[in-house]
């Protein structure tokens, strides 16, 4: 019983450091910024964008409150950008 809790344990732990193998740093004139802040960066101008968009069509009362539309549209874009450029 207790070699079979010491293997479970250790595949565990295996899963879990799994994702630590790549380096998720991006080097950009010198300096390392991680990742996930340039996805970021892209995901607020894209929903910049958006927002241009949906109330040059007349969207906006329709979609929703603000706070919910665009917190929510800020982290779908990092996601997709996330995905798309660093995955």
């Amino acid at each position: 019983m207790k070699n079979i809790t010491h293997s479970s344990a250790l595949v565990i732990v295996c899963l879990a450091t799994a994702g630590c193998a790549r380096n998720p740093n991006v080097d950009i004139a010198g300096s390392y910024f991680p990742g996930w802040m340039l996805a970021l960066a892209g995901a607020v101008a894209a929903t910049g964008a958006a927002h241009q968009l949906l109330r040059r069509k007349g969207v906006m009362r329709a979609a929703g409150h603000p706070a919910l539309i665009y917190p929510s549209m800020v982290l779908l874009f990092t996601c997709l950008f996330w995905l798309c450029f660093f995955a």
